[in-house]
């Protein structure tokens, strides 16, 4: 089983992206998909398999950090 984790889409360079995680580990990800800066996504193997809404990036994190819902 895999776990990932959102990660926010810092800078965009072709189909090359970096990203940070919560907490503010950048990553360079390949990508296919059409993203924007501020943007949040899960991905697996340094791969962007989906673009997420901000809102359940936000619920994953409280999550992780130990709060509530």
């Amino acid at each position: 089983m895999c776990l990932t984790i959102p990660k926010k889409v810092l800078e965009i360079r072709g189909n090359v992206v970096v990203v940070e995680d919560h907490n503010g580990a950048r990553q360079e990800l390949k990508t296919l998909i059409d993203l924007s800066i501020g943007d949040f996504v899960m991905s697996q193997q340094n791969v962007v398999i989906e673009k997420m809404e901000k809102q359940e990036a936000e619920e994953i994190f409280n999550i992780i950090k130990g709060g509530q819902l």
